[in-house]
């Protein structure tokens, strides 16, 4: 079996095509999203009709904040640790979405102490969970309409 032809969303990756980079779509998220809070994180999230630009699994963005975390080495450790974490733990959310919901996600890190792995993969789990909740809400009230 060779590995390329697999989904990302099958193998334990995170590529570059799952890093959310545009200006635009995240100014976009942070406007017009919603968002849920799961302690250590506050989840920002979007939800479009765009078929142009499906991306499954979504694009996601890791934010530290510079207030809490003066040093840069600090915010980048917090940053690493959580794309690991989703890295390992992105198959949680359900892929079998509608291909016309383009989604795009934002974990922002509120607390103000370093966590451990051990901590951080638990909640990001838990994040991931009450995501695939919000989808799941979104995606049935839609269907109402």
């Amino acid at each position: 079996m060779e590995k390329k032809n697999l989904p990302t969303y099958d193998r334990a990756t995170f590529p570059k095509s799952e890093h959310l980079k545009s200006r635009s779509q995240i100014e976009q998220m942070f406007k017009d999203g919603q968002s849920v809070f799961c302690f250590p994180f506050k989840i920002y999230y979007s939800l479009s009709s765009d078929v142009e630009n499906t991306s499954i699994p979504p694009q996601v963005l890791f934010s530290v904040s510079k207030r809490g975390f003066k040093h840069a080495v600090d915010r980048n450790r917090i940053k690493r640790q959580l794309r690991e974490v989703y890295r390992l733990n992105k198959g949680i959310l359900n892929i079998d979405m509608p291909l016309d919901k383009v989604e795009n996600l934002a974990f922002v890190y509120v607390s103000r102490k370093k966590e451990p792995h051990a901590f951080l993969e638990r909640k990001m789990k838990a994040s991931l969970y009450k995501v695939n909740e919000v989808r799941q809400q979104h995606s049935t009230s839609e269907d109402n309409k």
